[in-house]
């Protein structure tokens, strides 16, 4: 009436790999990707320090032009997280969008991460 019955699992086989990895272990993962959002956010923070003091010595004459260069770069960044700031506050579910919306933006050549976060630190040894 209802056909075969399913088949059991195969004993052999290891269905551990089905499952994604922050299900296997969501409390490491979690730890670890926390720990890998404060060295970016640790790094954009000596690089936004960076770049006040190049401005400072630009304004008084002591800066040169790479290093200029390198400070608007950086205040492009500074742009770029402070629309994901108001991604993040002003449109629900957006958690559970931004990855789409990156991937979608990285297509059209679109940048809206920080550079740093494209060659994240790396933690100490």
């Amino acid at each position: 009436m209802f056909g075969p019955s399913p088949t059991p699992l195969d004993p052999s086989r290891n269905y551990g790999d089905a499952l994604p990895v922050i299900l296997r272990n969501p409390r490491a993962e979690l730890v670890a990707g926390f720990s890998r959002l404060r060295d970016l956010l640790a790094a954009e923070g000596a690089q936004t320090r960076a770049m006040v003091e190049i401005y400072g010595r630009a304004a008084s004459g002591n800066a040169t032009s790479p290093e200029i260069a390198q400070a608007n770069a950086q205040m492009m960044d500074l742009f770029r997280m402070a629309g994901l700031g108001a991604f993040f506050a002003f449109i629900p579910g957006s958690a559970l969008l931004l990855p789409l919306a990156v991937q979608a933006a990285s297509k059209l050549g679109i940048r809206l991460l920080p550079d740093s976060w494209d060659n994240p630190p790396q933690p100490p040894k």
